[in-house]
């Protein structure tokens, strides 16, 4: 599944927790998880009725009337020690870096000097967790978000009052898409937090216009700010064209081709950034055509193919390995041929295999890496461990 956060109305850690809860995530156990792991505190969860429709507050209540200043390791130290999955922990530890380094930037000091104050604490880490603890519950594995509503003006913290948005805010939206609405002012009221925004730094796995999918339910969560709409979460299941085609069965998909030129990696270089892309699961193939480019420069066409899905982390990875200034995106359709599992005998060996059919004959292709290791038991190449079963199987050529 996916969740699609519309942040046009703002997003915050509350907003959040309330839209999914309102998509119907129960708290109680997360809450019961934090107790036994010494944060005695409560999620009030209630319904909430503006103008943007029916939606959910959450607030979160203290039962000490003292909360100890923490830096980020205590926060830390609480999320490895309440029991929850170990997805829901790194999630929320990367979500704690990404609001601890922006704190750090904006402040001017060294992440572990970062405090969070008496009761935000508390309410800093429930957020954080709770949204990372609802995700799981939702079974999302991708999170999108659409473009953020720019705000400015002034705001009073403990800090005196401060610019909108909030430095720490700031320093996290670099990169982010953001809109103003035309013909309008910019908002003068915090529409999105620094939680909100460290949420959407760690979580979101790419900002889009609008969601790709069957739509299966709509939670919104209302903030603390009287604010006619809120955060709309929209739970999404990938279609079938998007998520790919039922390989036993074949079919039609489409799928996403990620191209870029390069000319300005080092042999080894460009090696190991082959090898990096065409080893993460999301990657459907990579293909490296080498050429002649501008200036007459040594060049070459990359290529990686992945599902719609995945088109946001391979583009990511494809930037992070070869450092190329544009990549370009189309979705392409393609005929997957109905295929299944075997196990085939290559001499004296059994190993796996794919049968499948073209025109009605059936062929059984041995996996590429089974015959590379029985190659090499044999100390031969792959090619001779074919032609030798080949001649054993069909008897010498006179």
């Amino acid at each position: 599944m996916e969740v699609y956060l519309d942040c046009s109305g703002g997003i915050s850690g509350d907003m959040t927790l309330a839209a999914l809860a309102h998509l119907g995530v129960d708290f109680a156990p997360l809450t019961a998880a934090l107790e036994k792991a010494g944060i005695a505190c409560e999620l009030e969860i209630r319904e909430e009725l503006r103008a943007g429709g029916p939606g959910m507050r959450a607030d979160v209540r203290w039962r000490q009337e003292e909360q100890p200043l923490r830096h980020p390791a205590d926060i830390a130290a609480i999320f490895t020690a309440v029991d929850v999955s170990a997805g829901v922990r790194a999630r929320a530890l990367a979500v704690l870096d990404a609001l601890t380094e922006a704190e750090a930037q904006a402040h001017r000091i060294r992440p572990e000097e970062v405090h969070f104050h008496e009761v935000g604490a508390v309410d800093t880490l429930v957020d954080i967790l709770g949204v990372c603890y609802g995700l799981e519950c939702l079974g999302a594995r991708r999170v999108t978000a659409s473009p953020l509503p720019w705000f400015s003006g002034s705001t009073v913290c403990e800090h005196g009052r401060i610019p909108l948005p909030a430095p720490a805010t700031a320093w996290l939206l670099r990169g982010k898409p953001v809109f103003s609405p035309e013909g309008e002012e910019p908002s003068r009221q915090e529409l999105v937090t620094p939680t909100g925004a460290a949420l959407l730094h760690a979580l979101a796995d790419g900002f889009v216009n609008g969601p790709r999918g069957l739509l299966t339910a709509l939670g919104t969560g209302y903030g603390s700010r009287p604010a006619a709409h809120g955060l709309r979460a929209w739970l999404i299941r990938p279609q079938a064209g998007l998520a790919g085609a039922d390989h036993s069965m074949g079919g039609q998909e489409m799928v996403s081709q990620l191209e870029t030129h390069l000319d300005h990696l080092t042999g080894e270089e460009l090696g190991l950034a082959l090898s990096a892309l065409a080893e993460m699961p999301e990657v459907l193939d990579v293909l490296w055509l080498p050429g002649v480019g501008k200036k007459n420069r040594p060049s070459g066409l990359l290529r990686v193919l992945c599902l719609p899905g995945h088109e946001d982390t391979a583009s990511r990875a494809v930037l992070r390995h070869t450092h190329t200034l544009g990549l370009r995106h189309q979705r392409v359709e393609r005929l997957v041929l109905p295929r299944r599992s075997v196990s085939t005998r290559l001499g004296e060996q059994d190993m796996p295999a794919k049968a499948y059919e073209i025109e009605g004959r059936s062929y059984v292709r041995p996996e590429a890496g089974a015959v590379d290791r029985a190659a090499r038991a044999e100390g031969l190449g792959a090619p001779a461990l074919r032609l030798k079963y080949e001649a054993e199987k069909n008897g010498p050529v006179e």
